[in-house]
Parts: C-alpha cells; sequence; structure tokens
C-alpha cells in the first residue's frame, strides 16, 4: 500500500464516521474495491456452494445443507478476493511457537465486529451487519446478521455481545480494564463515563455514550475488535452460573492451576481451545500442547465469494511446533512454511533460496516509529532508576552514545536510515527535524550528559550516590527474528560509556510476567507508532497497561489515579490533548489534537530509535494466491490478517 498522507487517511475516516451520522451504513462489500473480483454475491440459495468435505458430510446427513449453515441470503457477507476466484483444497502450514505466541495464528484468523478497511482508510462492517449513529454521535445502533451461526450450529446472537460485556468485559474477567472504546469524555470538565449497552432483539443492540463518541467504530475495531462470546458454552463453565467445584474441575482438565489464568486463557486467548465454539474461517481440532495443531475449515462460517462459494477455499492451517527462529528460516527456505511473515534482516538469505523453496516475496511497508526501537520504563519499580530515565539527559545520553551508521549496516543491510524513533516522511503526522534529532554519535556528549545529571563515575561504571551502578536490563522476545544481536550492540554501546547493561531473551509468558508485575526496564520488543494516535492511541498514550514504556501511567489512567503512577506535566497535557480528541466532533479539531500528541512525542524522546523504517517481507508459497503484494503493516489492521486469509487460495492442487 502506498503511504497515505494525513488528507487522505486523517479526514477521510473521520469524514466518513462524521457522514454516517446522517443515516444508516450496512454491509456492502463490494464497495471495498480492494482490486479484485467482488461479485454480487448469491441471490437464491441454489447459487450457494461448499469444498467437496463439507459436501461429503451433507450428504451423509452429519451436517445440514450449506443454506441452512450460512446467514439469511441479504446477511451473508461477501469477501472480495484479490486476484482471482478461489479453489478449495491444500493445507497451509505454518510455524508455531507454543500457547506462549499465540497471536501469529490468533491475528490471521481474527473475526472483528468492525474492521479496517482493505485500503485502512476507514472502519467496515464485518462481524455485524451494518449501524446507524444518531446526530450527537452518542447513540450507536449496531445490527448483526440474521441466521449467523457459531462454528456448534448455535445462533449467533446480540445475547452474545450483552454477556462479553455483562460477563466478561465489566468483571475484567479477562485482567484488563474496560476498554477506551466504551468511554466518552465531557469536552468541559474532561471527565470519562463508561457506556450503556442494551439489546434491542436478536439481531440489534445500542450502545449508548454520555458525551459524543465520534470515533467509537475506530476504537471499537482496535480495542474490542471482538466484543462478543459463546454464551451457551461459557454459562456452562463459568463460576457465577456453574459454581466453583464445576468450574475448578473444568480448569483441571485445561491444565490450570488459578482462576485467573483459566479465565485469561479462554475468554482472551481463546482462538487456541479446539472445544471453544467460534466464528472463525477455521478452527482447532487439536491440543495447543500438540507438536502439530490442525485447524479445520468451520462449516458455518458466514462468508462467501461473490459467486457464492462459501469460505474458506484453504482446507485447514497445519502449526508445525518449532523451537527458535532460526528453525522457522531453514524450513520457509526447505518450501515447508507456506506464508511466513520476516525481518528485513532475512531477505538475503531468503532471496538466495527463492527457487529452491518455491516461493515469492512481498515487501509490506511498517507503520511504525523505526525499525531498531528501545522502549525505556519511564515508571520502573526502581525510584532512583524512574527518575533517572525520566530525566530527557539521560536519554539523549543513551541516544548519541550509540553509532547509528554501524547498526543500519548490520541489522538493516545498509537500507535503513541511521534516524531517531520518529515517523516517515510519508507519515500523517512527520515532523522536520525529528528522524535527526539525537541522531549524531557523539559519546563525549554523552559523558557530559551523565555529569551534568549528578551521576558519578566510579571506574568503570556510572553510580547513583549511594555507589549502586546504574544498570539497565534489555528484554527481548527469544523467537525474535535476530533476537540478541541488535540488543548485545546496544549493550556494547551504553557499556562504552559506563552504564551497565545485561540482555536478556525470555519467552512471551516471561516477558508478560516482567511487564504487568512493573519489573522491566527497558526492551526492544513490540511495535509502537502506527497508522495515527486517533486510531491506535495506547501505543502513543498512557491510556492502559499495554504498552512498555508508560506502563504503570496507563495502570493511573485505567484506574482514576487508584494505582500506577503519578503523571509527569507532559504527559499530563498528551491526557489533555487526548481527553480533547475524544470528545471533539470536528475533522481539523481532531487532526490538530492528534498532531499535538505527536509532537509532545518528538519534544520528550520517550522512545529511542536507531535504524529507519524498513519493510517487512511476506514469503508466500508460489501456488497460492489471492495474497496482496503490498499493503501496510499495523496491529490495529491486524498485520498478516489485512490480507483477508479466507480469501487466499492454492491454486492447481488438482494438476
Amino acid at each position: 500500500m502506498t503511504a497515505i498522507r494525513k488528507s487522505s487517511l486523517v479526514s477521510v475516516v473521520v469524514a466518513s464516521l462524521i457522514l454516517a451520522a446522517c443515516g444508516s451504513n450496512t454491509d456492502d462489500s463490494s464497495n471495498n474495491d480492494p482490486a479484485e473480483v467482488a461479485g454480487d454475491g448469491p441471490d437464491v440459495a441454489d447459487d450457494l456452494r461448499e469444498a467437496p468435505g463439507l459436501a461429503d458430510m451433507v450428504e451423509a446427513g452429519d451436517l445440514p445443507p450449506v443454506a441452512d449453515r450460512l446467514p439469511a441470503l441479504d446477511d451473508i457477507m461477501v469477501e472480495p478476493v484479490y486476484e482471482q476466484i478461489g479453489e478449495y483444497g491444500g493445507s497451509w502450514d505454518l510455524p508455531w511457537m507454543g500457547q506462549q505466541s499465540p497471536w501469529e495464528v490468533g491475528k490471521i484468523t481474527e473475526e472483528a465486529l468492525f474492521r479496517f478497511t482493505a485500503e485502512g482508510d476507514g472502519v467496515e462492517p464485518n462481524v455485524a451487519k451494518g449501524y446507524d449513529v444518531n446526530d450527537d454521535y452518542t447513540e450507536f445502533t449496531i445490527y448483526l446478521r440474521e441466521g449467523m451461526k457459531w462454528s456448534d450450529g448455535e445462533d449467533f446472537t446480540a445475547r452474545d455481545v450483552l454477556f462479553w460485556w455483562e460477563h466478561i468485559m465489566q468483571p475484567e474477567l479477562f485482567q484488563r480494564s474496560v476498554y477506551d472504546a466504551f468511554y466518552s469524555t465531557d469536552p468541559d470538565t474532561g471527565e470519562r463515563t463508561q457506556a450503556t449497552i442494551e439489546q434491542v432483539d436478536d439481531h440489534t443492540f445500542t450502545v449508548s455514550f454520555a458525551h459524543p463518541r465520534v470515533l467509537f467504530l475506530e476504537r471499537l475495531a482496535i480495542d474490542a475488535k471482538w466484543m462478543y462470546a459463546p454464551a451457551h458454552w461459557l454459562e456452562e463453565i463459568l463460576d457465577e452460573f456453574v459454581g466453583d467445584d464445576a468450574t475448578d474441575a473444568v480448569m483441571e482438565e485445561y491444565g490450570f492451576a488459578d482462576r485467573e489464568g483459566f479465565y485469561e486463557s479462554i475468554t482472551y486467548y481463546f482462538w487456541i481451545w479446539p472445544d471453544r465454539p467460534t466464528i472463525r474461517a477455521w478452527k482447532p481440532v487439536d491440543d495447543p500442547n500438540e507438536n502439530r495443531i490442525v485447524w479445520e475449515r468451520n462449516p458455518y462460517y458466514w462468508k462467501t465469494d461473490g459467486e457464492g462459494n462459501q469460505l474458506p477455499y484453504i482446507d485447514e492451517l497445519v502449526l508445525n511446533s518449532v523451537q527458535d527462529a532460526s528453525h522457522i528460516l531453514l524450513e520457509t527456505m526447505a518450501g515447508n512454511f507456506d506464508i511466513v511473515r520476516f525481518g528485513f534482516e532475512d531477505f538475503t538469505t531468503l532471496a538466495e533460496n527463492q527457487d529452491a523453496g518455491n516461493y515469492r516475496i512481498y515487501q509490506w511497508d511498517w507503520a511504525a516509529l523505526g525499525s531498531e526501537v528501545l522502549q525505556l520504563n519511564q515508571t520502573v519499580e526502581d525510584e532512583d532508576l524512574r527518575e533517572l530515565i525520566q530525566d530527557i539527559r539521560f536519554r539523549e545520553a543513551l541516544s548519541v552514545a550509540v553509532d547509528r551508521e554501524e547498526l543500519v549496516e548490520i541489522l538493516t543491510l545498509g537500507l535503513g536510515q541511521p534516524i531517531q524513533a520518529s515517523f516517515s516522511e510519508a507519515h500523517p503526522y512527520y515532523q522536520e527535524g525529528w528522524a535527526e534529532q539525537w541522531a549524531e554519535f557523539d559519546p563525549d556528549r554523552s559523558e557530559q550528559l551523565l555529569e551534568e545529571i549528578g551521576l558519578e563515575k566510579n571506574g568503570q561504571w556510572w553510580t547513583f550516590d549511594d555507589g549502586t551502578p546504574v544498570t539497565l536490563e534489555i528484554l527481548q522476545l527469544a523467537d525474535d527474528g535476530q533476537a540478541g544481536r541488535f540488543e548485545e550492540l546496544l549493550q556494547f554501546y551504553f557499556e562504552e560509556i559506563g552504564i551497565q547493561t545485561n540482555v536478556r531473551l525470555v519467552d512471551r509468558g516471561s516477558l508478560d510476567d516482567a511487564f504487568w508485575a512493573n519489573e522491566h526496564v527497558a526492551t526492544t520488543a513490540f511495535t509502537v507508532g502506527g497508522v495515527s494516535p486517533h486510531l491506535r492511541p495506547d501505543t502513543l498514550v498512557p491510556l492502559s497497561m499495554v504498552t512498555p514504556w508508560h506502563s504503570q501511567w496507563g495502570a493511573y489512567y485505567e484506574t482514576g489515579g487508584e494505582s500506577g503512577v503519578e503523571p509527569t506535566p507532559e504527559i499530563e497535557a498528551m491526557w489533555d490533548a487526548w481527553s480533547a480528541l475524544s470528545s471533539s466532533t470536528d475533522v481539523e479539531a481532531i487532526e490538530s489534537y492528534s498532531d499535538e500528541i505527536v509532537r509532545l512525542h518528538m519534544e520528550n524522546q520517550w522512545l529511542l530509535g536507531f535504524t529507519g523504517h524498513v519493510p517487512n517481507l511476506i514469503v508466500v508459497n508460489n501456488d497460492i494466491v489471492n495474497v496482496p503484494e503490498q499493503t501496510t503493516i499495523a496491529d490495529e489492521f491486524r498485520e498478516l490478517g489485512h490480507g483477508r486469509p479466507m480469501q487466499f487460495s492454492f491454486v492447481g492442487l488438482d494438476d
């Protein structure tokens, strides 16, 4: 996807919602226009077709006819295909790092109530059929698809939405506070008020706010994309319905020793469990602890292509257990994995093996502040270290201590730029001079700044007043594509100026444990930035405990000061800008407040970047079609999931 500037992204996105207030917005997939073959979808039940394996089950009497499994004809979602109508069949082999890394398969199979369009310029109905919004943006009426079903054949209704809200989200069953999407802000006082959600009928519910919430659907597409849950299934498990003993018995069957972890797994990371009903295109049939896990097609999946073929085209996903990132690279080059995402550092190796591995390489843009970014925890538990990290001079000292020219050569094959964490010139919120800020290698300047701060040099190391060495521990995921390389380079440069530095490679569970306990000092894991502050604010604005650099500021915000760390004046200013943005109904004002948030990042440089943007690599089996050649990698777009995997297709299977 080509770069989208502010005029074509922010204004279009916000304006689309404002225009929607004039009437209803219902699903019309033929208007998505990704390049593709759209079609009008089935007119009558006889137009519907299904995979041969499902047809065999119908003929054997083991499955209802396809017309009885899909929504009412007018409510079927027609998914445009990127290149051509696909063929049924094939197994998509992909790597699996285990339960501690559920997101790769989670994002490619995710089905949001509202999702971002293929172009990324707004949101569109997905699980929802459509919506109405009133004139002052305080009440959204959302319509579901009549006849849509869970994978076990039970009806999917508004009750499943209300169940999620009342029994999962509000009681914080999966250890997250009620999402920011469900709050509106008083434009005069800045006070936040939680929304009210009510069921109208089986296929309609309303979300009502005390104050205008123009960006609700976009926030919903990010914060609470799956604001539904199988009520009929969870009512047989949750203790409020079946009692402690029955819940504990099920919990033990699932291998959990504590209620919190069990509830988080079945209500947040739920897609890995074969027993839990789903509305995704594929559903697991094997336990997530197996070395090889098959996900089979969901016979009740509610989408077709433009010719009435029930999706997905691909029969099954096969998750193959791997130990580390090097194994993924080797198996991909051998042609054993079909669609895999890599960092740009692997380009040469992958390109040299294209013919042997029978794959092609696409380059997808990345909406981030940079390719190599260090997040320093501004709210770290150690108060001496917190005070130091919050001192802007310390951040500058670390930044200029690093030779970015060398890092660019080593980490990006010389194709990146030796620049600061910043938005590129193609980004809607590009700031003049940001990329150059603190980007010049100047270790003498580092020493000067550390001395100005008041640290003492004791032999090789800078120390606090009590003689304790200033020590940074940098955490990174062990399964990252180049785990340890960037971190060890930082360690070298930081120790050259006298800052003791440790690097620790951990699994996702250990990283999350450190993060939630506020024990992390610094990390290079996770992407920060996004397309716009108003689309995905939580990596840039401390609204919740989801981003390492602002951990406890986020906790302070979402609990109203009951927990967390008190904000600095700069963070208070950012919250003021976010509050004004959230309550605004004016396109230019929303752009202005978004720009103010980005300027605060430039002025304070809480995030340190060392190489500029390089593309992500998407390796695709040559026998698979309908994978976009270029688009944007962003968490809010769900990364590889933005390519609409349900319409990926193998070709030539019968040859």
